[in-house]
């Protein structure tokens, strides 16, 4: 008996998870709690496409498509600004909102390294998503959407 409660358990812990994610997240902060839920709990990422917006989307599909398999002009997971994660601290900032955009700023240790970065969001439709990511601390500072810009020339 106990095993069936902890399958069921487990069970009912995996849909929980993939609801999150299928549901709009109706503000920026609900939208990047759940965006970082996995890097700080169970580590399967294989659903953050779910957080892009439809432009964000369309930069890493044209990206995919342009090199064939290959590495293409992101060679590393923007949300830790990394490619290997132990994240600590995480910190959300409160969203600066504008009409259908919003701008927060998200800081936490990897590594006990300092990140600060900056989300772009827009609301599709009643539904917060990312449509750029800014490093804006360190000696490495990038923003998304002109890395996939120069990977273009």
């Amino acid at each position: 008996m106990p095993r069936f409660i902890v399958v069921a358990a487990l069970s009912l812990a995996a849909v929980s998870a993939s609801n999150a994610v299928a549901q709009p997240f109706e503000t920026p902060a609900a939208l990047i709690e759940a965006l970082y839920a996995p890097y700080l709990g169970n580590g399967d990422t294989s659903e953050r496409d779910a957080f892009f917006s439809d432009g964000l989307t369309g930069l890493y599909a044209d990206d995919a498509q342009k090199n064939q398999g290959e590495v293409g002009a992101i060679g590393f997971d923007p949300v830790i600004n990394g490619q290997d994660w132990d994240i600590a601290d995480l910190h959300v900032g409160k969203a600066e909102i504008s009409g259908q955009a919003a701008v927060v700023t998200v800081r936490f240790e990897n590594f006990s390294t300092p990140m600060t970065l900056r989300y772009s969001l827009i609301d599709e439709g009643g539904n917060w998503q990312v449509d750029d990511i800014e490093s804006i601390e360190g000696d490495t500072r990038w923003r998304l959407s002109e890395i996939f810009a120069n990977a273009q020339d």
